[in-house]
């Protein structure tokens, strides 16, 4: 059996400019990186605990981690991974849990960004760092996951 997920239950949405396009000065808090919107459906779940080996076929509640693959694949859709940037972490909160059946929104923003400069042996080194939301709700508007990803950018980073 296949294991990819069928792509063609996410529908990409927001502007034609994407981060990965920003330089860092116009990387500014809340810019909208765009979002998703996809179907869960009971042979997605199947697949899904089957290629991660969980038991949790959905009968109650959507492993929690398929909102998060749904979310790092719209990610990679909205370009917000920037080449050579590295993710340092994550912060994740889970809400309500996900249904079979719900169609799941996941919205990204820029959270913040910040500049460390270090001085040492002479040498000058700034440290840029990014924060992106991806905040995901069913289609009553309730909350599924709020997760803040965290990313070291490329010192070629302009």
């Amino acid at each position: 059996m296949e294991q990819k997920f069928n792509t063609d239950l996410i529908t990409n949405f927001g502007s034609d400019k994407m981060l990965a396009d920003l330089t860092f000065a116009e990387m500014e808090s809340g810019w909208d990186c765009g979002g998703g919107t996809y179907k869960i459906t009971q042979e997605e779940v199947e697949k899904f605990a089957k290629l991660m080996g969980d038991s949790n076929t959905g009968a109650e509640n959507v492993p929690v981690g398929m909102i998060y693959i749904f979310g790092l694949r719209i990610c990679w859709d909205r370009r917000v991974f920037i080449d050579q940037a590295v993710r340092a972490g994550d912060k994740i909160t889970f809400h309500k849990p996900a249904k079979i059946g719900d169609t799941i929104t996941t919205k990204l923003s820029i959270a913040d960004k910040k500049e460390v400069t270090k001085e040492k042996d002479g040498k000058v080194r700034v440290t840029k760092f990014l924060y992106v939301n991806m905040s995901a709700t069913n289609q009553d508007g309730e909350k599924i996951t709020d997760i803040v990803m965290s990313f070291l950018l490329p010192r070629t980073m302009k």
